[in-house]
């Protein structure tokens, strides 16, 4: 049985990575829940990960995902609609590839991650491209206004 504060955690994490793409920092994690230690939320975070409910890549950052478990856990305290990004690989799916168990969980783990750092990478092209786009704006405005005033910067 999961405590209220790991609760709180999981339901942290699943709402920021459906809002933003990615997980939330250790940091961002301590605000939101109001503990103050970082310790300590790691060590719930681990707790949560050996627990099944989350999995982690090692030497990525926030590289935290939700397992089926989780998101079951998730769906039966708060029924959400879940974005398509963030949905689970249903492993039932895998179970007829006769792959060991090892490699099924280290398959779904990946998935998880993969599609997870898909999402951050859409994001950050999205936002890259709108700033481009005010960068054009802004340009299209400057050459405008030279445009109209030559006196000003004839040579």
């Amino acid at each position: 049985m999961l405590s209220k504060r790991q609760q709180h955690i999981l339901r942290f994490i699943h709402q920021h990575t459906l809002e933003h793409g990615f997980a939330p920092s250790i940091r961002e994690i301590s605000v939101e829940t109001g503990i103050t230690s970082t310790s300590v939320v790691n060590y719930n975070l681990e707790r949560l990960i050996t627990w099944g409910y989350l999995v982690k890549s090692r030497g990525k950052s926030r590289a935290l995902g939700l397992t089926e478990r989780g998101s079951a856990l998730l769906e039966s305290n708060h029924p959400v609609q879940r974005k398509r990004a963030t949905e689970t690989f249903p492993i039932d799916r895998l179970l007829d590839a006769n792959l060991p168990d090892g490699d099924l969980g280290q398959l779904h783990k990946e998935n998880l991650l993969l599609r997870a750092e898909n999402e951050r990478l859409r994001r950050e092209s999205k936002n890259r491209v709108a700033a481009l786009q005010r960068e054009i704006q802004y340009l299209s405005q400057e050459l405008r206004q030279t445009q109209q005033s030559p006196e000003r910067y004839s040579a």
